[in-house]
């Protein structure tokens, strides 16, 4: 009897020695890649932020094929975007370095979990968006990324089905930036990442949503819960004995509320423009999708309601670009 208390008192020693050793080193990972971040945003030159970067990710990605570190924070890597899935079956790192000709290159890491093995997997993501020929149409991947920051992950469920659909930003370079609506899904046997998905209703072909626009204009992309009017909503209205029925009568405007996505409508900012994505600029008008029976169905010209922004639901340009690509000072 004694022998087997002394067993499972040995085994409790055994994982806090194991778990406070796996803290302590994801510590020491934290306390490399600190400064590291830091020069990648803050170095004077291209060369010594995008060595920085290269450092970076060689130490992240030691970091994250360590034992415990999925559930380890990095509180400290604060121009870092991390998101992770309330269930706990991935999460995605994300940033971006600008060079000095205004070209934003994006960097990532997905941390996903293996089905088969129940272990953690690490990929490198490479942004290959200069490559595609047609990216809102193509099935993407770690090696052929459409690199974007991600400020937004979105959990929704179908019967047994769980889907992720993730919000970006690309700083591109000086004649447009984008943001994109970026379902995300995961090999059975690997957990390797897969880019883009048929989820939108009556656009079977389409994997993504890609806004381009003009870096001069503010663009709206956001997930809430969201209350909204639908326009143009008719109905047929029936003849009666005292009055005459009349092909459509517009019916008053309804309040509803979604938890959607909603957007602004681009449209150029000059008359024969068309195409010219440096000159697209919010139009006044909002659109939305949300999310139902598997698909995210689109709603038109909709007028949203809410009546302040939790900032912390998108991400607005200036505040991005000073807190996520802070600008160089002069010496």
């Amino acid at each position: 009897m004694k022998i087997n208390k002394l067993i499972i008192l040995f085994l409790i020693c055994f994982c806090f020695t194991v778990k406070s050793q796996s803290i302590y080193n994801m510590q020491g990972f934290e306390l490399q890649l600190k400064p590291l971040m830091e020069q990648m945003f803050s170095a004077q030159t291209d060369n010594e932020r995008f060595n920085a970067n290269e450092k970076f990710m060689s130490v992240m990605e030691d970091a994250l094929e360590g034992q415990k570190s999925f559930s380890y924070p990095f509180d400290s890597l604060d121009k870092i975007k991390i998101l992770t899935s309330k269930d706990k079956v991935f999460r995605i790192f994300t940033w971006a370095i600008v060079n000095q000709n205004g070209e934003y290159d994006n960097f990532g890491f997905v941390q996903s979990k293996n089905r088969t093995s129940g272990d953690y997997e690490v990929y490198r993501l490479f942004d290959k968006s200069d490559e595609i020929a047609m990216p809102e149409y193509e099935k993407l991947n770690d090696s052929t990324w459409f690199g974007a920051v991600y400020y937004e992950l979105i959990t929704t469920k179908n019967q047994d089905n769980t889907y992720y659909t993730l919000l970006g930003w690309d700083g591109n370079n000086i004649y447009t930036k984008r943001k994109l609506i970026e379902p995300i899904t995961f090999a059975k046997n690997s957990g390797r990442p897969i880019f883009g998905q048929n989820v939108f209703y009556k656009d079977k072909n389409r994997r993504r949503y890609i806004f381009e626009y003009s870096p001069k204009a503010y663009f709206n992309l956001q997930w809430g819960n969201q209350f909204f009017t639908e326009s143009n909503t008719r109905r047929k209205v029936k003849s009666t004995l005292f009055r005459k029925a009349k092909p459509f009568e517009v019916e008053a405007p309804k309040m509803d509320k979604k938890q959607m996505i909603f957007f602004d409508v681009l449209e150029p900012a000059v008359d024969n423009m068309e195409g010219l994505k440096q000159n697209y600029v919010p139009s006044g008008e909002v659109d939305g999708f949300y999310f139902d029976n598997g698909r995210w169905k689109q709603i038109k010209d909709i007028v949203p309601r809410n009546k302040s922004n939790n900032k912390d639901k998108y991400i607005q340009e200036k505040e991005h670009n000073s807190t996520l690509f802070p600008s160089k000072e002069k010496k």
